[in-house]
């Protein structure tokens, strides 16, 4: 499993290594822009002082660990985590990236899974929609899009046009509440059936917030260990007198 601190420690060493190596290069203008996200580096160039394959010859070279990978941009497109940026002319377009992989299934809306657990995935897509730099044209082609993912998910379409409407005056509000932020507990409950909200009304009027859990994970499926070893319910005998065998049923004499 490795380290709980393997992460950090990558991290921090990262960070040295752009402060030892990749600054010199910002600092003589051969690259003009350099921002990292965890693994995923975006780079910028001067063409006539420098070429994308010497970056990688040499970034290469500063560990033998550590091996990289580059990707150009073809016909004037790269795409650099989510989104598509399009270099045209003097300005940058930018769209939202969906990898061909990507299934775009979040859970389905007839599960037994909190309401909280069902929308969380539309929450993010449509924050991102309305936050990103994208074009108009972009924006209308990705709300058509999270719109037949809850259509084929058994999502109301009500329910994602109010969640709509509900983050972008969220994001319009120009001044958000002085209020100090209060540090508020979290409780967890497992998540059985929608009676459990009958037990959470407990506790609206405390300073306590309220978390979901699900009951049937992956892991607990897994890991769970089955005290039947044979579920069909069927059963052989074999009689150590004649050595003759017998199918038989579970329940019958």
């Amino acid at each position: 499993m490795g380290s709980p601190i393997s992460s950090t420690m990558a991290e921090v060493y990262l960070q040295y290594t752009e402060e030892t190596y990749i600054k010199q290069w910002l600092e003589s203008k051969e690259i003009l822009y350099y921002k990292r996200y965890i693994d995923d580096i975006l780079i910028i160039y001067i063409q006539n002082k420098i070429n994308e394959q010497t970056i990688l010859e040499e970034i290469n070279k500063i560990d033998q660990n550590l091996q990289f990978k580059m990707c150009t941009e073809e016909d004037n497109i790269i795409n650099y985590l989510d989104i598509t940026i399009h270099r045209n002319n003097n300005n940058i377009d930018i769209s939202t990236y969906r990898k061909p992989t990507g299934t775009d299934t979040p859970i389905q809306f007839s599960s037994n899974h909190p309401y909280e657990h069902k929308i969380a995935a539309f929450k993010y897509y449509i924050h991102r929609m309305l936050t990103l730099p994208i074009t108009e044209e972009s924006q209308q082609e990705e709300w058509k899009t999270i719109i037949t993912m809850a259509k084929n998910n058994g999502c109301p379409v009500g329910i994602i046009n109010d969640l709509r409407t509900k983050l972008t005056s969220k994001k319009h509000q120009q001044h958000p509440p002085t209020t100090p932020y209060n540090k508020r507990n979290w409780v967890t409950f497992n998540y059985y059936s929608p009676m459990i909200r009958r037990i959470i009304n407990l506790f609206k009027h405390t300073d306590l917030n309220i978390a979901f859990r699900a009951t049937n994970t992956l892991q607990q499926q897994l890991s769970k260990k089955q005290n039947n070893t044979n579920p069909s319910g069927i059963y052989k005998l074999k009689c150590n007198t004649c050595n003759k065998a017998y199918i038989g049923q579970s329940g019958s004499p």
